[in-house]
């Protein structure tokens, strides 16, 4: 019985020290962002520290020396599909960023164990690093105190990702395999074309006359989904401006003025409109 309160007291004694533990900022707030390109998911999990009035890269950060890119714990990406960044192919998962800065040249490491806290002393392995590659830093006017990454210039397919602090900027390319994606599920749907729903090969058609893609095979895709769905008019907007993008004009003007009446007649106000200021802008193109 003397044991068992003795334990009790030390249980409560211990919930007690937990509970009076003082919570304070921390120096280097750790920072989560993800991003959404083509149809690949980016995650990045970083701290960020600040300068505080003292010079970051070649004194707080020095040169010629692997740098964790952060604060804490490592710099951690994750891909949810194969991709290229820096020019080198990366297949889905979660790697380590670290770099080694100098005034002229970085460079990037991809490195695959994620569990260091610190690089100190031997505990960073250059046997696990995925692949390395070189950036150029850029001086920047805009100073920045503490230490961000973000995703910039995005478009369908590839992004950068950009580090950035006091009056260097790091940009860092990376490309999607969004095309040979694409190909891959229409040769897996076209093996059964008769359960492909409309919305698919409408879906197709907006990607390549959004893409640069064969205009043909996007009417093509664009004419099925009509069959699969008569009269939407929304998918006769999108056949009007490829044939416009595949130079027939006089091929658009027809479809969009159908599309236009197939809009009235479900009393849809917002294609109604759509359809109509597609219209006057093929008019004043004549």
């Amino acid at each position: 019985m003397k044991y068992t309160i003795s334990f009790i007291c030390l249980l409560l004694s211990f919930s007690i020290c937990k509970s009076q533990r003082l919570k304070t900022p921390t120096l280097s707030p750790f920072s989560e962002i993800s991003q959404e390109i083509g149809l690949t998911k980016i995650s990045l999990e970083y701290s960020r520290p600040s300068a505080k009035g003292r010079k970051v890269f070649g004194n707080l950060v020095p040169y010629n020396t692997i740098w964790r890119t952060g604060a804490n714990a490592s710099t951690k990406i994750t891909f949810t599909e194969s991709a290229k960044i820096g020019g080198q192919t990366i297949l889905p998962g979660t790697y380590a960023i670290y770099t080694i800065p100098s005034e002229d040249l970085w460079t990037i490491i991809i490195h695959s164990n994620t569990t260091l806290r610190s690089i100190a002393g031997d505990a960073y392995k250059s046997a696990d690093d995925i692949f390395r590659f070189e950036v150029k830093p850029i001086k920047t006017t805009n100073y920045v105190e503490s230490f961000t990454m973000q995703f910039a210039t995005l478009t369908s397919d590839s992004l950068e990702l950009q580090l950035v602090w006091e009056n260097t900027l790091i940009s860092i390319p990376m490309k999607l395999e969004v095309a040979s994606q694409i190909e891959q599920q229409m040769t897996e749907f076209m093996k059964t074309p008769e359960s492909i729903p409309h919305r698919t090969y409408f879906e197709a058609a907006q990607y390549y006359s959004n893409n640069g893609k064969d205009l043909n095979e996007a009417l093509d895709f664009i004419d099925k989904a009509l069959e699969k769905s008569p009269e939407n008019f929304r998918y006769g907007l999108l056949k009007a401006k490829i044939q416009a993008k595949n130079n027939n004009g006089k091929g658009a003007l027809i479809t969009v003025k159908i599309a236009n009446q197939w809009a009235k007649s479900k009393k849809n106000d917002n294609y109604i409109e759509q359809t109509n200021l597609f219209w006057q802008s093929l008019l004043t193109k004549k």
